[in-house]
């Protein structure tokens, strides 16, 4: 057994193209390596991409994620595959080889424009994953207006042609003749020298449970649902609602850490995130009706980052009511109102609010991703089921598998500027290497012993 000096790859693969995969890949394109950045959905942009505003300024989300995701688009060096997934990933580090799936989109991306002419003459209407649910989209879509790269896709599931009707309303629409119902899945080969995964998170799923009668009662949502009935382009054009009978509320109730800080589900706590979520939602709430009484019930309120305590102080001078005490359960009434009861820890007594319209603060959850991700890359997990970084305090980055780094919500919940200061941290971890040229691994052999 000895060391052996073997030549780097000078390419980086980046899995995951939400605001921390692509902040690694600008940063490394930007050094003058080549980056193939893979993202499994249509778009690049994660979930930064529905939100109305990110907290603590209240700045317009799309604004300035979308100059992000033209920028990748545009970068030389950055080779975009979208609507692709890894699915094999051989090699050590400065020689990865890694087998990309590309899924058909049933659209020629050349010939595609984005003018939506085949998604306006499409019969088929289905629920908008991209609004949580609320509204339907087609079966041939694009998947939001600013969508990187801007093109259709077809959900072939949900198309009539899979149930056997010879449905050509989108091939008729479409004057560039993009509509391709014959392509099929392919793959591809690509090397390189070091990986950055940054795959996301999603948000914990309270309907199995039917926490606080989710999936039972129409006017409980979660901060995710709620968001996007804030949002100018989301279903309801910002005008909030309550889903049983579309009358706007009058009183909301805000309960945070759903499916967080709790044995019974996760015991972390999503690092102020889902906090700060659901107070930035009540604020919005606040601003566009004054005469709306927002109520947040909190077992500790955690503001860690700059300008947090000031956005926390900013509600509560708005008049949103914080009451200390996780709620022990929501009522619906015979008008569908929500009768909230919590022990407000505070004051020493039990509290019941009756609310129109509850909004569940649900916390973050390891994406259902890195589960396939840790096994091909061989990658621990800690008990969270996220990824488990090299070392806590002098690694939080570098991973066991040299070569291979996280970014992001992987690795834990995060908020956007501290998943976008980690994927320029993988960048530079990983540039070390590429910069390099050269990098010394152990020659390990298995011999057997009789």
């Amino acid at each position: 057994m000895g060391e052996e000096e073997v030549t780097v790859n000078p390419n980086a693969l980046v899995i995951g193209a939400g605001v921390a995969g692509m902040q690694a890949a600008m940063d490394i394109a930007d050094m003058g390596f080549h980056v193939f950045l893979v993202e499994k959905e249509p778009s690049i942009g994660g979930r930064m991409a529905r939100f109305e505003k990110v907290f603590p300024t209240n700045e317009c989300s799309i604004c300035i994620l979308e100059p992000k995701m033209e920028q990748v688009a545009r970068n030389e060096n950055i080779e975009l595959l979208s609507y692709a997934e890894v699915v094999e990933v051989k090699g050590l580090v400065g020689n990865f080889e890694a087998t990309i799936e590309h899924k058909p989109r049933y659209i020629d991306v050349d010939k595609c424009t984005g003018c939506a002419q085949c998604v306006e003459n499409c019969p088929v209407e289905v629920p908008y994953d991209f609004n949580e649910g609320f509204g339907t989209r087609r079966a041939v879509y694009v998947p939001f207006p600013q969508a990187v790269p801007l093109r259709a896709v077809i959900d072939i599931e949900n198309c009539l042609r899979t149930e056997g009707t010879e449905c050509k309303a989108c091939i008729e629409a479409c004057e560039r003749d993009a509509i391709d119902f014959s392509q099929e899945k392919r793959y591809s080969e690509v090397k390189a020298g070091v990986i950055i995964v940054a795959p996301g998170f999603v948000t914990y799923d309270p309907e199995p449970r039917n926490a606080y009668g989710y999936g039972i009662s129409d006017n409980v949502i979660t901060a995710m649902e709620f968001e996007r009935l804030l949002n100018v382009t989301g279903p309801t054009e910002g005008h909030v609602i309550r889903p049983s009978d579309c009358k706007e509320p009058l009183r909301v109730g805000f309960i945070n850490c759903v499916g967080s800080r709790d044995i019974k589900t996760n015991e972390y706590c999503s690092g102020g995130v889902c906090c700060m979520f659901n107070i930035k939602n009540a604020i919005l709430l606040k601003e566009k009706r004054p005469e709306i009484s927002c109520y947040i019930f909190y077992i500790d309120i955690r503001t860690p980052f700059r300008g947090y305590e000031e956005f926390y102080n900013h509600a509560r001078e708005l008049g949103i009511r914080f009451i200390r005490g996780r709620p022990a359960e929501a009522i619906e009434t015979e008008d569908g109102n929500l009768v909230i009861r919590a022990e407000d820890t505070l004051k020493g007594v039990v509290r019941t609010i009756e609310v129109d319209l509850a909004i569940l603060g649900t916390g973050i959850v390891p994406h259902p991703d890195i589960e396939k991700l840790s096994k091909m890359l061989k990658i621990p997990r800690a008990a969270d089921g996220l990824f488990m970084e090299l070392h806590p305090k002098l690694g939080p980055i570098d991973t066991e598998l040299d070569g291979v780094f996280v970014a992001g919500g992987a690795s834990g919940p995060k908020d956007i500027p501290f998943a976008v200061a980690q994927g320029s941290g993988a960048a530079a971890r990983a540039a070390r290497l590429l910069v390099r040229g050269k990098v010394k691994i152990e020659g390990v052999t298995a011999v057997s012993d009789e």
